[in-house]
C-alpha cells in the first residue's frame, strides 16, 4: 500500500510547484495574472531570508513497486503579524490532486490532462484545487497509486497548524472566495471563524499603478 509523506519543499521542487500554480490559475480563468517564475520561487522561498515556506505532499510507493514517488499537492504559507495578537501564520495556497482526495484509486498510469472538477477547499487567489498528474521524475506522467482515505488536504492543514504552534503563532489565517460555500462550510466545521460574517472585514489590495502613485514613483 502506498503512503503519503508531507514534507518541507526543497528548491528542486519549484518546477513542480509552479506547474500546480499555473493549473490552478487556469481553472480560475486567471492564467494571465500568473507572473511568477521558477527562478523567483527559488529566490523568494529558498534564499537567506525567505518570503514564504512550502509543504509538499508525495505519494510514496510500497516496497518493491517499480514507480517512483509522485507529488500530489502542496501548501504555501508565510508569517504575518497582528498588533492585537502577535504572531500569525497565513496559508496562501493549498492544492491537492483530485485522484488523491477520496478513498482508493484505480491502479495504472495516465497521461496528464487538465481536471475540471469542483475545488474542495479554495483559498484566496490560490484555492484548494487539483493538479495535473505528474511524477517527480517525469512532470508529464504520474502513476495513480491505490491509497485508502489518505485525507491529504487535511494532513497539509494539520501540518501548517503544527508549524504555527511551534513558532508561537496565536492565529492561523486564510481566505476563501465567496462562491465556494463547500469550502466555507468545511472551514467552519474544522473550527475556523468567518471574519466577514463575525466582524465585517473586507480584503483590499493595491497593485501596479495604484502602488506607484501611492509611492510617488
Amino acid at each position: 500500500m502506498a503512503s503519503v509523506l508531507i514534507r518541507e519543499a526543497k528548491e528542486g521542487d519549484c518546477g513542480n510547484i509552479l506547474r500546480m500554480i499555473r493549473e490552478l490559475a487556469e481553472y480560475e480563468k486567471l492564467s494571465d495574472q500568473v507572473k511568477i517564475s521558477e527562478e523567483a520561487l527559488r529566490a523568494d522561498g529558498f534564499g537567506e531570508n525567505p518570503f514564504f515556506h512550502c509543504l509538499v505532499a508525495e505519494i510514496l510507493p510500497a516496497p518493491g513497486e517499480p514507480q517512483g514517488s509522485c507529488m500530489v499537492g502542496y501548501g504555501l504559507y508565510y508569517f504575518i503579524y497582528s498588533t492585537w495578537t502577535g504572531r500569525n501564520i497565513y496559508l496562501e495556497d493549498i492544492y491537492v490532486k483530485p485522484e488523491y482526495r477520496g478513498t482508493g484509486q484505480d491502479w495504472g498510469g495516465k497521461k496528464s490532462s487538465p481536471h475540471r472538477l469542483p475545488h474542495l477547499l479554495p483559498l484566496n487567489r490560490s484555492l484548494w484545487s487539483f493538479l495535473i498528474p505528474f511524477s517527480s521524475d517525469n512532470p508529464s506522467f504520474c502513476f495513480f497509486l491505490p491509497t485508502s482515505g489518505q485525507g491529504i488536504g487535511s494532513k497539509i492543514i494539520k501540518k501548517v497548524a503544527e508549524v504555527a504552534l511551534d513558532k508561537g503563532c496565536s492565529q492561523f489565517r486564510l481566505a476563501v472566495l465567496d462562491w465556494n460555500k463547500k469550502a466555507m462550510d468545511l472551514y467552519k466545521a474544522l473550527g475556523a471563524r468567518d471574519l466577514t460574517e463575525a466582524e465585517g472585514w473586507h480584503s483590499f489590495r493595491f497593485e501596479g499603478e495604484a502602488m506607484r502613485e501611492l509611492a510617488g514613483k
